[in-house]
């Protein structure tokens, strides 16, 4: 930096440009005023300001890319099916939350490729979402089920706004009973599964003692008409 001072005094110091003479010499530093003001100091940024400054750095480096145009939301591939079912009857059994699932599915992949399906079993409005692949196939799925008979009951299916939330908050007493109750549906379904493969197991024992039985009386008849071949 310094040889660049000296090569400037030197070769600019008295050149002559367009006819005026130019004058070059070293800069030099003083305070303004007599003495030192610290209040002409600049203020410190406020923490709200900080805090806004450092959204605004957060933004600007949190790059996405641009929408394209025409591109459909999230939420339009999501569908919300309504007055479905009345939930008390999940009190009563609540393994039909599993059957209400499976043909809920089964219907909506009528429309395309299912994501997910969701059971509002607390939900008064009687509450189902469907999660789709494609935009598309929710709207397709709309103009199914939308005031069609499903169970006796006239069901609506719309499009979801993106905002809805549809979980309802149990105490802890509700929620300590239906986690007893789906405790003594999978114990139950436990004992049906475990007598459903007994009952096969004793129904291949018996098939297997009747085929050895008739193995045996093929036998003893061949054995039988030998002999009275022999006779002969």
């Amino acid at each position: 930096m310094v040889e660049s001072v000296e090569l400037a005094l030197n070769l600019l110091d008295g050149y002559d440009f367009k006819g005026h003479k130019i004058h070059v010499e070293r800069a030099k530093f003083t305070m303004k005023g007599d003495s030192y003001d610290p209040s002409l100091k600049p203020r410190k940024k406020r923490r709200k300001d900080k805090d806004k400054i450092k959204k605004m750095q957060e933004k600007l480096f949190d790059w996405r890319p641009d929408k394209l145009r025409g591109e459909r939301s999230k939420h339009e591939r999501v569908v919300i099916i309504k007055n479905i079912f009345e939930p008390s009857i999940f009190d009563k059994d609540v393994g039909l939350i599993l059957e209400y699932q499976q043909d809920i599915r089964e219907e909506c992949l009528k429309c395309g490729d299912v994501r997910k399906v969701t059971i509002y079993d607390r939900h008064p409005e009687g509450i189902a979402q469907v999660v789709f692949k494609e935009p598309e196939a929710a709207d397709a799925c709309v103009q199914l089920l939308n005031n069609r008979w499903f169970g006796q009951r006239r069901i609506s299916a719309a499009i979801w706004d993106g905002k809805t939330k549809y979980k309802i908050i149990e105490s802890e007493e509700e929620k300590q009973e239906r986690l007893k109750k789906w405790s003594s549906f999978l114990d139950s379904k436990s004992e049906k599964t475990e007598e459903s493969v007994n009952k096969s197991e004793q129904r291949e024992t018996n098939k297997s003692n009747n085929e050895a039985e008739d193995s045996g009386s093929d036998t003893r008849s061949s054995a039988g008409s030998q002999d009275e071949t022999d006779e002969d």
